[in-house]
């Protein structure tokens, strides 16, 4: 039987000086949670309290913080070699997750998970509340080949247990600290299996797979995209000639989810764009500028293509942002 006992994790900003609080936060995250690059809203003052614990395969926590984003950098991966999976619960506020050329906001009551071994990103526009797991791969090692398919995507959209599951982590993270080890045990090993539970239904849920092969050639795909979509001339030539593979190859991957390969740039772009714009550190940055910056080189294009996607022009997107926030 494990003898293990939890291990706490606490630590605030609230006694640093301004000037280091951020520094400090960045070290607690990495210690305590995963090796991430933190970066501060400009302009906008922070405080940041974590409170969690630490057991045999599984840590949990509640953060509660100031606007900011976090960034799984690839440096960071070849640093750390977590072989884990991180699933964030908001309490409160909103967070935008995106990892595999896929993003999703989240609001109060739903989650996504993150995949450690390949890059992501979350950004919190304003004050919020989490409930961030970190749980090993092993745990759920007949589910892992799965999981590429339902990164970045809401839990509750698609899984009918998600509110079981929220309710019953608020619950576990309150006591976890207070657990025997023998009860301990027996916790993580249920909270284990009824959160494997809810990720079957939205793997269920999501886009029938692709043969392996295929599924690892889209990715490399995605990924290629996602480090060149500055690049005006990114298209499928460009990839086909960097990874080797035919141009009809590439398409056929993106048949597969009813999209192509050009619909699939230029939606990332926009995206991109749509985010930068409401992003409150490139408040001094034009349009053009944004839209150049995102692999747009025709100002009237990119505005025809952003009010298609969004419905609003870039210039009332980015008025709707601040009125959000002031």
């Amino acid at each position: 039987m494990s003898t293990s006992t939890a291990t706490s994790i606490l630590a605030s900003t609230a006694d640093f000086d301004h000037h280091d609080k951020f520094g400090y936060w960045q070290d607690v995250v990495c210690r305590a949670l995963v090796d991430l690059e933190c970066r501060p809203m400009d302009g906008m003052a922070f405080e940041a309290s974590v409170r969690g614990s630490r057991l045999e395969g599984l840590s949990v926590a509640q953060i509660e913080a100031s606007a900011h984003r976090v960034a799984r950098q690839p440096s960071a991966i070849s640093r750390s070699g977590e072989e884990s999976l991180i699933f964030n619960f908001v309490l409160s506020g909103t967070a935008l997750a995106e990892q595999d050329g896929r993003s999703v906001v989240l609001t109060a009551g739903d989650g996504a998970v993150c995949d450690a071994q390949r890059p992501y990103s979350l950004r919190f526009d304003d004050a919020f509340k989490l409930i961030t797991i970190k749980l090993a791969r092993s745990a759920i090692a007949h589910r892992a080949a799965s999981i590429h398919r339902i990164t970045a995507r809401s839990l509750a959209e698609s899984s009918q247990m998600c509110p079981i599951l929220f309710g019953y982590l608020v619950s576990f993270n309150k006591q976890a600290s207070l657990l025997e080890p023998a009860t301990s045990e027996k916790v993580v090993r249920n909270f284990t299996e009824l959160l494997a539970a809810a990720l079957d239904e939205v793997i269920l849920a999501s886009p029938l797979p692709l043969s392996e092969y295929r599924a690892t050639a889209l990715m490399r795909v995605r990924d290629f995209v996602e480090r060149h979509l500055d690049v005006c001339e990114l298209g499928t030539s460009m990839v086909s000639t960097a990874l080797n593979l035919s141009p009809r190859y590439i398409n056929k991957l993106f048949e597969a989810e009813n999209t192509s390969l050009t619909r699939y740039i230029w939606r990332r772009r926009l995206e991109r764009a749509a985010s930068d714009l409401q992003d409150p550190t490139r408040a001094g940055l034009g349009i053009s500028a944004i839209a150049m910056a995102h692999g747009f080189n025709d100002l009237s294009h990119f505005s025809r293509a952003f009010r298609q996607r969004f419905d609003l022009s870039p210039r009332a997107y980015r008025a709707s942002g601040a009125a959000s926030t002031a």
